[in-house]
């Protein structure tokens, strides 16, 4: 266990570790029934590996894109981590609030395009191409393949943490830095606006006296009618149930949509982040058992709860089983550790939060 500066330093350092464990233990059942992955896993609470089949994917127009097979030894993480990490590189190079063009930067200087396929999808290399064409980033969203889905979400923690204690502008910027996958005003996409709602409920989540209330309305208060709507439709049913029946409400209601819709994910997510009261061992573990889009909502469910209470709940053996795959992770975009991570993104929050009290004082002099 590292030594902690405070409160902060621990929350930031919790969010970010737990990331990797939740997607990890989360992609194992990603996309199944409920029933068929515990049929297959009984209630999965371990990072287990797991062997990616190859296959490819072609198209009229482009090329085609490789999924190649390999293996992932217990605790690797997948695309969605792959891009959390791209974020926190992003913040780290500039030592505070990033802009999408600062996350092009880091996408075009880190990603090597042979990796595509192994843990980034080949679907962000329309992205990264399209950016190393001269496309610029807050732009490359508008061609992104999968507009809507949660994908845009899944690497926002950082945006949170990045502006502790200020969810307002952490979710502005969540809306600029989101661009660079998703795009605003098609119909029924509300990807950018789920990713400010994750981003401001992070922020939220680590200020004093933070409820799993506050930081739920929080969320909330970033999200168009559509998508607040099925949010509070799910929290409605949380209140009425238990997380079994919860988990067969959600299969029954979206059967045949797909899993990884922006507007789901964070409406199950929601809804057990309120039934388990912030606890994070069990909204975890009830994520990754839920069905669906599990390594999404667990991304989520466990960031607001370590957000709000820090390193409680998280195993240690899950962080030392992720730390020791990230070390032979022969695809990642960066193997910076968890220790040097959070020492990144917290030495941005507090210039973040130095350059906000100076612009304060400035405006209290002149006034």
């Amino acid at each position: 266990m590292p030594e902690f500066k405070n409160r902060l330093h621990e929350r930031i350092y919790a969010v970010n570790a737990i990331s990797i464990v939740a997607n990890s233990m989360g992609d194992l059942p990603e996309g199944m029934h409920w029933r068929a992955a515990e049929a297959k896993f009984g209630f999965l609470e371990e990072l287990l590996p797991q062997d990616e089949n190859g296959r490819v994917r072609r198209f009229d127009w482009g090329p085609e894109w490789h999924y190649h097979p390999h293996h992932r030894p217990a605790g690797m993480g997948e695309d969605g981590q792959e891009r959390h990490r791209l974020m926190v590189e992003a913040i780290a190079n500039k030592g505070g609030r990033i802009t999408c063009m600062d996350l092009g930067r880091a996408w075009v200087e880190l990603i090597d395009p042979a990796n595509f396929g192994y843990l980034l999808g080949p679907q962000d290399q329309v992205i990264y191409y399209a950016i190393r064409g001269g496309i610029v980033a807050h732009e490359a969203g508008r061609y992104a393949t999968y507009p809507g889905f949660h994908g845009t979400s899944k690497m926002i923690q950082p945006i949170g943490l990045l502006n502790a204690g200020n969810p307002d502008q952490a979710a502005r910027d969540a809306l600029d830095v989101g661009r660079i996958k998703d795009v605003h005003g098609r119909p029924a996409n509300h990807g950018l606006e789920v990713a400010a709602g994750m981003a401001a409920g992070i922020a939220e989540a680590v200020k004093p006296g933070a409820t799993v209330g506050k930081v739920i309305d929080r969320i909330l208060s970033q999200l168009g009618t559509p998508a607040r709507e099925e949010c509070e439709r799910a929290l409605d049913w949380a209140r009425q149930m238990a997380w079994q029946d919860l988990r067969e409400k959600f299969a029954v209601t979206y059967e045949g949509r797909i899993p990884w819709n922006a507007t789901e994910v964070l409406s199950s997510a929601l809804a057990l982040f309120w039934q388990c009261d912030g606890d994070l061992e069990t909204g975890l573990l009830w994520s990754v058992n839920f069905g669906r889009d599990t390594d999404d909502r667990a991304y989520d469910v466990a960031g607001l709860c370590a957000a709000m209470h820090g390193m409680k709940g998280i195993r240690p053996h899950w962080l030392a089983t992720s730390a020791e795959a990230l070390e032979g992770d022969h695809w990642t975009v960066s193997k910076r550790s968890f220790e040097s991570g959070a020492d990144a993104l917290y030495a941005a929050a507090m210039a973040t939060a130095e350059a906000s009290r100076a612009h304060a004082e400035a405006v209290a002099a002149l006034t």
